[in-house]
C-alpha cells in the first residue's frame, strides 16, 4: 500500500515510518523540516515538507495514497488548535486525494468513566489539569472527524512511554478500557501498521494500551 505518514520526525512517526517501510509498503514521510528525518533501519522513505497548519501544502504528498497516518504532537501544554486544525486540513486533502482511510491519535483522558476509581481520580485532579488544553483540542478533532465523510480511526492512547511494544496489548472498540496505564509508543505503532486500511476500524475510536 501507499501509507503517507504526517508528523513523521516525532517519536511515534518514526516508528510508524519504520514499521510500514519493514512491511513493503509505498512510504512518504511528510513533515515541517524533512531534513529532521533520521535514517530508517528498514529503508528509505519518500520524502514531503508539508505543515498542517498550511492545508494546501498537504494536498501533493497526500494525493493517491491509501492510508494517511498522522503522529501530530505538540510542546508544552498552552493552548493548541494543531489537533483540530489538522483533522481539518487532513481530511480535506484526504477527500482531494481519492479518499484514503486516516489515522490519527488521541487521548484516553477524554473518557475516563470506566477507569478503577483512584486511576480516575488522578484522572481528573491531575492529568486533566496539566494536559486540559491538549485534551479539549483533541476533542475538537474527534468533532471534525465526526462530521467528515472520510475513512478514520482515532487510536486514544493512555500516558506514552519509550521501550519495546507489549507482546498483548489491551483493544477495545468505542469504549475505554478498564485498566489502562500506560502505552509504548512502539505499541502503538505495530497496532497502527498492522491495521492500515482495514475496514473494521473505519470511524471507530480504538482504546489502546500495553496488557
Amino acid at each position: 500500500m501507499r501509507i503517507a505518514v504526517v508528523g513523521a520526525t516525532g517519536r511515534t512517526g518514526r516508528l510508524v515510518v519504520d514499521l510500514a517501510l519493514a512491511a513493503g509498503h509505498t512510504v512518504t514521510a511528510v513533515a515541517r523540516t524533512p531534513a529532521r528525518l533520521p535514517e530508517f533501519a528498514h529503508g528509505t522513505p519518500r520524502t514531503a515538507a508539508a505543515d498542517v497548519h498550511e492545508p494546501a501544502s498537504l494536498l501533493a504528498p497526500l494525493d493517491g495514497q491509501d492510508v494517511v497516518v498522522a503522529a501530530l504532537g505538540t510542546t508544552g501544554r498552552r493552548a493548541t488548535t494543531v489537533f483540530s486544525d489538522g483533522a481539518r486540513a487532513l481530511t480535506a486533502a484526504v477527500r482531494a486525494g481519492g479518499g484514503a482511510h486516516l489515522v490519527t491519535m488521541g487521548s484516553a483522558g477524554l473518557d475516563p468513566s470506566r477507569l478503577p476509581l483512584a486511576q480516575r481520580v488522578v484522572t481528573r485532579l491531575v492529568v486533566d489539569r496539566l494536559y486540559r488544553e491538549i485534551h479539549h483540542d483533541l476533542a475538537r478533532m474527534e468533532e471534525v472527524l465526526a462530521e467528515s465523510d472520510v475513512d478514520w480511526t482515532v487510536v486514544r492512547v493512555p500516558m506514552l512511554k519509550d521501550g519495546p511494544p507489549s507482546a498483548r496489548p489491551l483493544v477495545s472498540y468505542d469504549r475505554p478500557l478498564p485498566r489502562a496505564g500506560t502505552a509504548a509508543r512502539a505499541t502503538v505503532a505495530r497496532w497502527i501498521t498492522d491495521h492500515l486500511g482495514d475496514p473494521d476500524t473505519f470511524r471507530r475510536l480504538v482504546h489502546l494500551a500495553d496488557g
